[in-house]
């Protein structure tokens, strides 16, 4: 979900200036994805005919919501359309692959669009991850968010799925170009004498892939489970990006800190169980539209 807890304010957050572009017949390799010091996050403007057809990819996000939703209503293919439509036009928006828009969907809700999950401060509700992609809505006296991006917006409005969608691709975007990274200087104490000081600088995302400060916040989490949400998602867009014959340059950046002694974590290795029944799930939704997408 999105941040639980953001550890550094925001207003100590840098915006970097610019992000760096990638050549748009860049692909996801069929093998591991190579890892490189300078994360190339831009997508080609134009991803329309790279999605072959929106009702091919409908079609398979319909087939993914069936095989990855537990106790939830199925979507009728209407609704399909729909959420495809907002996925697609918001990564044209914010220049993002909408398989990394659907990775994170995925990962956040199952493609619930009802989903939330509560976090309480001394017995009373403090905020709500909402919605298809997990957004954080820190609620006033009013149901209103005060935070970030949802600023103003009434929980339910951001309840809504198409909004939601929005507000998430927006949010995904915010961070390939923020965040910030804690780092030991030396300063002269008053003495004369040199001591070392915590400081706070642009984070350039070179331990972690940006998408890590959706769920972390600001700071990234360099330590316990959360260290490898990067590389949960990552597997996800991996999958969608194969079963769709898609591009994912994104995938091209370092993903997350590696394990002592263990191989890299790369994005055609699940890991975790549930991420190896996901992508599992996703390969066996989306052949035929694969084959669609390589016909076009």
């Amino acid at each position: 979900m999105l941040p639980f807890a953001h550890t550094v304010p925001r207003r100590v957050l840098v915006v970097l200036a610019g992000a760096i572009a990638v050549p748009a017949d860049a692909r996801v390799p069929r093998s591991a994805a190579p890892v490189v010091a300078h994360p190339e996050v831009r997508m080609a403007a134009d991803l329309t005919p790279a999605l072959g057809s929106e009702e091919c990819l409908a079609s398979t996000l319909c087939s993914i919501k069936e095989r990855v939703r537990w106790r939830t209503p199925a979507w009728s293919p209407a609704f399909c359309r729909d959420v495809t439509h907002a996925v697609t036009a918001a990564a044209q928006k914010y220049e993002l692959s909408p398989t990394l828009v659907l990775a994170v969907m995925i990962n956040e809700s199952d493609l619930d669009e009802k989903a939330f999950r509560v976090t309480l401060r001394d017995g009373r509700i403090y905020a709500k991850d909402s919605g298809l992609m997990g957004i954080r809505c820190v609620l006033d006296r009013r149901d209103r968010c005060r935070n970030g991006h949802v600023k103003g917006m009434s929980w339910k409005a951001l309840m809504d799925p198409l909004t939601n969608i929005e507000v998430g691709a927006r949010e995904l975007a915010s961070w390939r170009t923020s965040g910030v990274a804690r780092i030991t200087v030396q300063v002269r104490d008053r003495g004369g004498g040199f001591a070392l000081k915590p400081k706070l600088v642009p984070c350039r995302h070179r331990t972690h892939a940006f998408w890590a400060h959706y769920n972390h916040g600001p700071l990234y989490i360099d330590h316990g489970p959360a260290r490898h949400y990067p590389h949960r998602v990552a597997v996800l867009d991996y999958a969608l990006a194969r079963a769709l014959d898609l591009d994912a340059p994104e995938l091209r950046e370092r993903l997350t800190i590696r394990d002592p002694g263990q191989r890299a974590r790369t994005a055609d290795h699940p890991v975790e169980e549930r991420y190896r029944k996901l992508c599992a799930q996703i390969h066996a939704a989306g052949g035929r539209c694969a084959k669609v997408a390589r016909a076009n």
